[in-house]
């Protein structure tokens, strides 16, 4: 438990060693993963006003969040393959996938405080705190294994990012909606997270099963 401690620690000031001691960790190597699923699991807490709006009953609710850190464990993969593919063709970064995914994963380790962001007033700022911090880790952790400039490293996260989001917004259509639905399986009712669509709900009051009686939003008066 300390040498996860110590990685996490590592990962937090931003020392390198932190991404390169966790290979030798044996059977704890996976850590990557285990703190991007928690880091997804803390986000999905930190959003969990969406379900207290919704009404989603208390097992439900923890099935939920479980599957929100899931869908971020998904994603994550994602991304961090699209990164590994632009740092190998794009700067020939000589790296394994696998070691790669794990230092992406490490340099999650500021998002384990997400939860945070439902906290009132302080919530944005230190969401905006954490994501940059967080992007400062994702460039130490890809140097740290794998030797590339700042600007390259940098580059590969940003091109990796890109090509995340496109297939998202084209090829990926089918998978992000059968996330959709299996989160709102998972809740029990079809989850409303549209912003005005829960101002309209808290300020008419009616949630959870009276959802069907929402008027639909006047979309004509959008500017």
């Amino acid at each position: 438990m300390g040498d996860v401690q110590e990685v996490i620690a590592g990962a937090l000031r931003f020392q390198p060693g932190a991404y390169l001691s966790a290979e030798a960790m044996g059977p704890l190597s996976r850590i990557g993963l285990w703190i991007a699923l928690l880091a997804g699991l803390s986000q999905a807490v930190g959003q969990a006003f969406i379900l207290f709006v919704n009404q989603v009953r208390p097992l439900r609710f923890a099935i939920s969040l479980l599957v929100e850190a899931l869908l971020f464990l998904s994603g994550f993969l994602v991304w961090a393959t699209s990164t590994w593919l632009v740092a190998w063709l794009v700067f020939g970064a000589r790296v394994p996938v696998l070691t790669l995914i794990r230092a992406l994963g490490i340099a999650h380790a500021p998002q384990l405080l997400a939860f945070l962001g439902a906290l009132p007033y302080l919530g944005v700022p230190i969401l905006t705190l954490l994501s940059l911090w967080t992007a400062i880790g994702f460039v130490v952790g890809v140097i740290a294994v794998t030797d590339l400039s700042v600007w390259a490293a940098f580059g590969s996260l940003v091109v990796g990012w890109w090509l995340t989001n496109a297939l998202q917004r084209t090829a990926g259509q089918p998978v992000m909606n059968l996330g959709r639905s299996l989160l709102d399986r998972a809740a029990g009712v079809s989850l409303i997270n549209d912003g005005r669509r829960l101002e309209r709900m808290l300020r008419s009051g009616q949630m959870g099963p009276d959802l069907a009686q929402l008027e639909p939003l006047d979309r004509s008066r959008r500017p």
